[in-house]
């Protein structure tokens, strides 16, 4: 029985009493509760009213219509035939009284069936009437939903791809075609080694990584989906870039394919295919979707925690974790979009970094052939920008001596112990330039002397307040210095310089 029957029972066929048994005595007795309407059980059930006890014979009445005409008295209450209240007398009384009728206080069981049977059938047709029309407009109505027309209906608006079955097919046998093109990397260098994942990118051999993955390796061990182990050597590898090749002894290998990265929009469903946690977990897949296309991400040293290079990239939420790195991110056909190269730290989940194909392509091709992608003005990596200029940040109206690392600040209490004129005595606060980098445009527009005290209208209060504003920009882009030269403040046009190769 469906959820909707159980709430909309359809109610029993009365039993048609429409003719009196012939004989009255042999009709059964029931009590009013037996006579009442049945109704279904969600519908409150209103409670019987009172009803006076009645008493039947089982023999018909004896009396004949000339005694009990005759009779002046009416008939004394005997125990088959209680006494009842009498009938309450009109408020208007006729002109001529009426002969009581010989029921006035008996009630035989064959007239009460007789006359409640005709309310019962009539009140029974009209609930299932009432009924049956709920439950065919509650069906039509369930029917409408269910069977909505596709243009009209909810399922327009499901973006293809994304949610359809047959596309979660397609994605399935992706994912898998795709894993026979990627392999565990196992690293050993002089410090120890780690583990990172590899794309097979030709079928002779090659395959690409990340940097950070072969980095001073000294043995690299390779397994493939089919469980082969072989010995490999780094080709060769670009730091900037993040990405590195090395190569087998082999052939006939299944060799990822590449799609174009410029075709990903935020929300397109991708697959990260790694090794993290170890070998043990190798071919890990995690679901995700592109979640920002041209990410810009500042790479910053660790030592001095200057900006080095920033690099655009894919976002993905798909998780990632250390052993991804040099993985596929592909999308549902199991075409490589991206390489997998990091995943930002410190407390954050689901914020993965993957480096777009198309300009991967690019730098490990140039790698494969020359060993290095020195040639390529990659579209990956932007070097730090260089304002070409060395200074110090000093405050005004203080005193500073110059020395091997920059200046020292001279409390007054000590200006006695010094000769005024070698100390640097500013008139306002900024960054008081000391000299400059070579063959940088900073050289031939500025003096020893300035001091910076704004760049691109935003205030210098510091070094690193200097050094942020400049960071937004690129190598080539021009900045707007204002300089305090010679009591007075001027404008300087600087056009930025990029962080030359060590």
């Amino acid at each position: 029985m469906s959820d909707f029957e159980k709430l909309n029972p359809t109610p029993e066929e009365p039993t048609p009493e429409g003719t009196l048994p012939e004989n009255p005595s042999e009709a059964s007795v029931e009590t009013p509760a037996e006579r009442a309407i049945p109704v279904a059980d969600p519908v409150p059930v209103a409670e019987p009213l009172p009803m006076a006890e009645v008493t039947h014979t089982d023999e018909a009445p004896t009396e004949t219509p000339s005694e009990a005409a005759s009779d002046e008295t009416p008939v004394a209450a005997t125990e088959e035939t209680p006494a009842e209240a009498p009938v309450e007398t009109p408020t208007e009384a006729p002109a001529t009284p009426a002969e009581p009728p010989k029921t006035a206080y008996r009630w035989t069981y064959a007239d009460e069936a007789s006359h409640s049977t005709k309310a019962k059938g009539k009140g029974v047709v009209v609930y299932a009437s009432i009924m049956t029309a709920i439950f065919l407009l509650s069906f039509g109505l369930l029917l409408a939903v269910l069977f909505l027309d596709d243009s009209a209906g909810y399922h327009g608006l499901l973006r293809p791809g994304i949610t359809e079955t047959e596309n979660d097919n397609e994605a399935v046998a992706g994912v898998e075609q795709a894993k026979h093109s990627v392999v565990v990397i196992e690293v050993r260098t002089e410090a120890g080694g780690g583990t990172g994942t590899g794309i097979i990118m030709t079928s002779d051999g090659y395959i690409a990584t990340n940097h950070h993955v072969i980095e001073g390796a000294t043995r690299i061990k390779v397994t493939f989906y089919d469980g082969t182990v072989m010995e490999a050597e780094t080709v060769g590898s670009s730091e900037m870039d993040d990405l590195g090749v090395i190569k087998v002894q082999a052939t006939g290998l299944p060799a990822a394919t590449f799609a174009h990265s410029e075709d990903c929009y935020v929300g397109q469903t991708v697959y990260a295919i790694g090794t993290p946690a170890g070998a043990d977990f190798g071919w890990t897949t995690t679901k995700g979707i592109i979640s920002y296309t041209n990410r810009e991400v500042k790479i910053y040293d660790e030592d001095d925690g200057t900006l080095q290079k920033k690099l655009r990239l894919l976002q993905t939420d798909a998780m990632v974790n250390p052993g991804n790195s040099g993985g596929p991110l592909i999308n549902t056909k199991g075409e490589v979009v991206g390489v997998v190269s990091m995943k930002l730290s410190n407390g954050y989940e689901g914020i993965g970094f993957a480096i777009p194909s198309d300009g991967a392509v690019e730098i490990l091709e140039a790698i494969m052939e020359f060993g290095n992608a020195d040639n390529i003005n990659s579209s990956l990596h932007h070097k730090r920008p260089m304002l070409g200029v060395t200074g110090v940040y000093m405050d005004a109206g203080e005193y500073y001596l110059p020395n091997e690392t920059g200046v020292e600040r001279i409390p007054e209490e000590k200006l006695g112990e010094y000769d005024v004129a070698e100390l640097i005595h500013p008139a306002v606060s900024g960054v008081y330039v000391m000299g400059f980098a070579d063959g940088m445009d900073a050289a031939e527009k500025m003096e020893v002397g300035d001091i910076i005290t704004a760049c691109q209208g935003e205030e210098v209060t510091s070094m690193n307040a200097l050094s942020s504003v400049v960071n937004d920009y690129y190598a080539g882009d021009t900045v707007t210095l204002t300089v305090y030269r010679d009591g007075k403040h001027i404008a300087v046009d600087i056009v930025l310089s990029a962080q030359p190769d060590t």
